[in-house]
């Protein structure tokens, strides 16, 4: 362990806000906001809201954990080492990540359209459905939408997003990560992207980037 990873970790201020990529036991990840709490480095824990934590954590993989601080977000891989309960993660702290591979997993808050459509293959019984919804945010790797109905597949669902600003439009095929039933009879769906190009997930990131500074741009000018 390079003791500037050690050093930066302890570096880290408690009860810090922080982000991490959860690996799945069905081969996908889910995104969650939680808290970092300190241990003894390279140590640490995350503490999550109630019913956050989902129950086929792949504990045997590496996940990515941003944690905030006052001018800019630490991201680094880190293992898993125990679960505390139903709300808490002991982790331990591995490499620090080159924000240049950071392109999948960076989100932003976008607000556009989606709609999301499932056909059967020849032999099987499922029916076709299609839904349209609304992105709550966006990523190179994927999104969180809202959609008035639940899926009934969660496998080889086809996404169709109009990138907001632009005359850009992506398709491609995606999986169901986890999906939350909200009020009023709408649905929380987060969708990971299967068989995405580069190029197409390169200008994701980019118009998420430009979201970022142009939201940011905006907070300033109402403070």
């Amino acid at each position: 362990m390079p003791y500037s990873l050690v050093d930066l970790i302890k570096k880290l201020q408690d009860s810090q806000a922080a982000e991490i990529n959860l690996p799945l036991l069905s081969g996908g990840s889910v995104q969650l906001k939680c808290i970092y709490k300190e241990s003894e480095a390279p140590h640490f824990f995350l503490v999550f809201p109630p019913k956050q934590l989902p129950l086929d954590i792949d504990t045997k993989r590496s996940c990515l954990v941003a944690v905030k601080g006052e001018d800019k977000s630490i991201t680094f891989k880190a293992g898993i080492e125990s679960s505390k309960g139903d709300r808490i993660l002991e982790l331990v702290a591995q490499n620090t990540i080159d924000p240049t591979s950071m392109r999948a997993y960076y989100r932003a808050d976008v607000r556009a359209a989606i709609s999301a459509s499932y056909e059967p293959g020849p032999e099987e019984r499922a029916k076709a459905w299609n839904h349209t919804g609304e992105t709550l945010d966006l990523s190179g790797g994927g999104t969180l939408a809202i959609f008035p109905k639940e899926f009934l597949n969660k496998q080889r669902i086809k996404l169709h997003i109009k990138i907001p600003h632009t005359d850009k439009e992506i398709h491609c095929l995606s999986h169901v990560i986890r999906m939350k039933k909200l009020r009023r009879e709408h649905w929380q769906i987060a969708l990971q992207f299967d068989e995405l190009e580069q190029k197409e997930r390169d200008f994701i990131v980019s118009c998420c980037l430009k979201e970022q500074r142009r939201q940011l741009r905006e907070n300033i000018q109402i403070a």
